[in-house]
């Protein structure tokens, strides 16, 4: 047992390497709880009336107290870094954010372009536009068939007129002709019945 005491006074005594004096408790970079575990086992021990006891020297408490304070010292100042840490990481969060949401907004923007199209000024849906262009091209060729039918019947028409022309032009030469055959004819009785009269 004594040994295993002895052994383990020499690990904490290195693992202590700015002691001075022996004193536990002015290791400047060794926890608090492993400089307070130490100065309690170099402290002398005694037993009055069945209870362990632990003689410390005041200079091992003053500079374990003294450790201690200059701990609870610095987690003020180390809470004010955390906290500016905070502020500049919470001011980085924010502008990211700005920067996401500028960015969200700039790509619904591209992605309504995207799916837009320009029609006399007029942002339209490409399905709209789309719908549009499609009624304007069958629109178009409806008229064109009607057009196409009109031009048809017009051509029919006017094939017909042309025939029924020419059917009453020669009408009106045969009519013309039987005209000048009468003519000829009353011109001849005529002059036959000068030719009577004048005999």
């Amino acid at each position: 047992m004594r040994l295993y005491f002895f052994v383990l006074l020499v690990c904490l005594s290195a693992a202590l390497p700015a002691q001075k004096y022996g004193n536990p408790a002015l290791g400047q970079d060794v926890p608090l709880q492993l400089q307070f575990d130490t100065v309690i086992q170099v402290s002398n021990r005694y037993r009055e009336r069945g209870s362990e006891f632990r003689v410390v020297r005041r200079e091992y408490l003053d500079n374990f107290m003294q450790n201690v304070s200059d701990s609870l010292s610095q987690y003020p100042r180390e809470i004010d870094r955390l906290e500016e840490e905070k502020a500049a990481l919470q001011q980085q969060i924010d502008a990211t954010a700005s920067e996401v949401s500028d960015r969200d907004a700039t790509i619904a923007e591209l992605n309504e372009e995207r799916d837009s199209v320009s029609l006399l000024g007029m942002q339209l849906a490409k399905g709209t536009y789309s719908l549009i262009m499609w009624a304007l091209v069958i629109g178009l060729l409806v008229a064109l068939l009607v057009a196409l039918a009109s031009t048809r019947i017009a051509a029919a028409s006017s094939t017909e007129l042309k025939r029924e022309r020419d059917k009453l032009a020669e009408e009106l030469e045969q009519s013309r002709k039987s005209r000048l055959t009468v003519e000829q004819d009353l011109r001849r009785q005529l002059q036959d019945e000068i030719n009577r009269r004048n005999a």
